[in-house]
């Protein structure tokens, strides 16, 4: 996956877990497409600060992602969605039924609830 659409997905899952400076400056890069000489006039600082600040922020968001997981368990049930949907389209209720309870129970092993 294309590393700025990667990180943009990693920010909506773990982004209120950064600082709200990481946040800003990381949202400026990868949302906003500025540059490092762009952000650094923005907040005050060398081009080398605002580079150091979001490999920081990069490497906290996929310690984050390692841990939790939670962009892999989105991809699993958008998929099962997906499944579900041409289950449906086919009127194949047992079918869909089925890919339901398998995503319910992968979600209950994942983490126990």
């Amino acid at each position: 996956m294309e590393k700025r659409i990667d990180v943009g997905l990693l920010l909506s899952f773990y982004g209120p877990m950064l600082t709200g400076r990481q946040l800003a400056i990381l949202r400026l890069y990868y949302e906003d497409d500025l540059s490092l000489s762009e952000i650094a006039s923005l907040h005050g600082m060398t081009r080398q600060g605002a580079y150091d600040l979001i490999r920081r922020g990069e490497r906290q968001l996929l310690t984050l992602e390692s841990k939790l997981a939670l962009r892999e368990r989105w991809f699993r049930v958008i998929e099962g969605l997906g499944n579900v949907k041409e289950a449906l389209a086919a009127e194949d209720a047992a079918k869909a039924l089925a890919i339901i309870g398998d995503l319910l129970r992968a979600e209950e092993d994942q983490d126990g609830v």
